[in-house]
């Protein structure tokens, strides 16, 4: 939170020197669909933002960007996993991966006018955290079983992020323009549950943990902006 403050009074007090009409601010919100490793254990989720830009030039702006991504577990997925694996014990569980993203990064504007295509790019930190909870179910038939809990796990930590993306700008008024944007999002060293044929030791009741590695996907979003 400390970055975040810093970063955002910098920008307050650069923007004293300069004409007002140069910064706009903006809200967006969409979907957050999951890429490679991490389709097979969420579901599509959900991300929003907000956005402190400032216009460099007619085709260049600076933006800052808060954001909020949430996926839930997949858990169908991950049991038919288990099952084409023949294991015989299924999942109970519940599961939330959370990020806060700050990006600093730059647009390239492609044409003039009301309709402006851009090019984006962004890097920055990211807040994560992840929560796992629930039981092991025997699916053996006739064996009386009980169910075994698997103990609560709860990551949390800050690493980094980068983002490349296509959005559109459409200007509604003298103040206000509409914005659609997609984005392609690294994120390093994220917790995930991990690989379904690592999942379990009957052993240790505890061995489904987080698995720390790269992690990407996509996010599809629109909002509104307003530029002083």
């Amino acid at each position: 939170m400390k970055i975040f403050s810093s970063i955002i009074l910098s920008l307050l007090f650069f923007s004293s020197g300069y004409s007002q009409s140069n910064f706009a601010v903006g809200v967006n919100a969409g979907l957050s669909l999951p890429v490679g490793q991490l389709t097979e254990f969420y579901q599509s989720g959900y991300s929003a933002n907000g956005q402190f830009m400032y216009n460099i030039s007619d085709q260049f702006m600076a933006v800052l960007t808060v954001g909020y991504s949430k996926w839930d577990v997949d858990q169908d997925a991950l049991n038919k996993k288990l099952e084409d694996q023949g294991k015989t014990f299924r999942l109970d569980i519940d599961s939330q991966f959370r990020i806060i993203p700050l990006y600093i990064g730059a647009r390239y504007y492609l044409t003039k006018g009301k309709h402006r295509p851009f090019l984006s790019f962004d890097f920055g930190i990211y807040s994560y955290e992840f929560k796992l909870t629930g039981n092991i179910v025997n699916t053996i038939q006739g064996a009386d079983i009980p169910r075994i809990p698997i103990p609560d796990q709860k990551e949390t930590g800050t690493e980094s992020t980068l983002a490349i993306g296509l959005g559109y700008f459409y200007k509604l008024s003298k103040h206000w323009y509409l914005e659609i944007h997609s984005k392609y999002n690294v994120i390093t060293n994220a917790f995930s549950i991990n690989e379904p044929d690592q999942i379990y030791d009957p052993e240790d009741s505890s061995s489904i943990y987080g698995f720390k590695g790269e992690l990407a996907f996509f996010t599809f979003m629109a909002g509104i902006d307003y530029r002083f």
